[in-house]
């Protein structure tokens, strides 16, 4: 899904507030019912596709919380994989080849939470073109 410059909003892609209702019906540790079957989110990723007006396929596969899984996925990486180029520089300085070490033993964790998050925030406002 990456790579294309077709906004998120559009009849081929569901839009930004779709997607959070997604993540919002997923099971978690601090709601009420820690669980939900496969086929509640199956029939809520439905419900929510029909509402969203998705095409029936998406770059050739069924609109799923997969896909969306797969969206989200690639995003990250693809902002883990920019944040360090980010710090190439810092890294080639410091005598590492590796800008791992640098985001490992150098950068604070909340740091490099906010680095991942402004990249993250830039490739979901591109591809999604709403505020995050």
């Amino acid at each position: 899904m990456m790579g294309t410059k077709q906004r998120y909003g559009s009849p081929e892609r569901p839009s930004l507030r779709v997607l959070k209702r997604v993540a919002e019906a997923a099971p978690s540790s601090q709601g009420e019912t820690p669980y939900v079957t496969r086929d509640t989110i199956r029939n809520r990723f439905q419900n929510l596709a029909l509402e969203a007006d998705l095409p029936e396929r998406i770059e050739g596969e069924r609109p799923s919380p997969q896909l969306c899984r797969r969206f989200w996925y690639d995003t990250y990486t693809a902002v883990l994989e920019g944040a360090l180029e980010g710090i190439d520089e810092i890294a080639a300085e410091q005598g590492s080849n590796d800008p791992r070490v640098v985001g490992q033993n150098y950068l604070s964790d909340s740091r490099s939470r906010r680095v991942r998050r402004e990249f993250m925030r830039n490739q979901l406002n591109a591809a999604f073109g709403e505020r995050t």
